[in-house]
């Protein structure tokens, strides 16, 4: 994109860059940009016409062209692109021969680091955080451990102390008959 945007105009490094998103709806294809809108004011132009003006151009890119189905104009100025089925057999054909490869670089400074997440709370709610939390987690391990650091998971499971003992407490005064205390000691030892 910034290739066809700088047969249109070269641009100066402190201004806004285009972007390449991916659009709202997934009828305004897979990925957008705002390249033209950026365009229109140092062209004297509407970005509507500066748009038409990139999609030409990156229709007569020799590389691109093969790796697109479309590209549309949308909206004030927007430029749409639909990726053609041959990229995602590509992008599928790469992944497959990467194999045992697949995935982030080793680190060249690896470190320890440590992972505490979920910290179950046994005498609070359970929701759906709780599970969310342990997948996420979880994951943010295996990816730190991909990447070639050393990682230790810590998971609290709270199942000992005063908060315990005070739940304790109420169970047992519940199982006789008898009101929880309002404000449980906890045992000597």
């Amino acid at each position: 994109m910034e290739g066809a945007a700088r047969t249109l105009h070269t641009s100066n490094p402190d201004e806004a860059r285009p972007t390449l998103e991916r659009p709202p709806k997934p009828e305004l294809g897979d990925y957008s940009s705002n390249a033209a809108m950026l365009l229109a004011r140092h062209l004297s132009d509407n970005p509507r016409t500066v748009a038409e003006r990139l999609r030409g151009e990156l229709e007569a890119d020799a590389g691109l062209a093969p790796h697109l189905e479309r590209i549309e104009v949308a909206g004030p100025g927007f430029v749409n692109f639909f990726l053609a089925d041959s990229w995602y057999l590509g992008a599928l054909g790469d992944l497959l021969e990467a194999g045992e490869n697949l995935g982030p670089a080793p680190t060249q400074t690896p470190e320890k680091i440590l992972v505490e997440f979920v910290s179950a709370n046994p005498t609070g709610p359970i929701h759906v955080g709780t599970g969310r939390h342990a997948a996420y987690g979880d994951s943010l391990v295996r990816l730190l451990e991909a990447a070639g650091h050393e990682v230790a998971r810590e998971y609290y499971v709270n199942d000992a102390g005063s908060q315990i003992d005070r739940f304790a407490e109420s169970i047992a005064a519940r199982m006789r008959g008898e009101e929880p205390p309002r404000t449980a000691t906890r045992a000597s030892t």
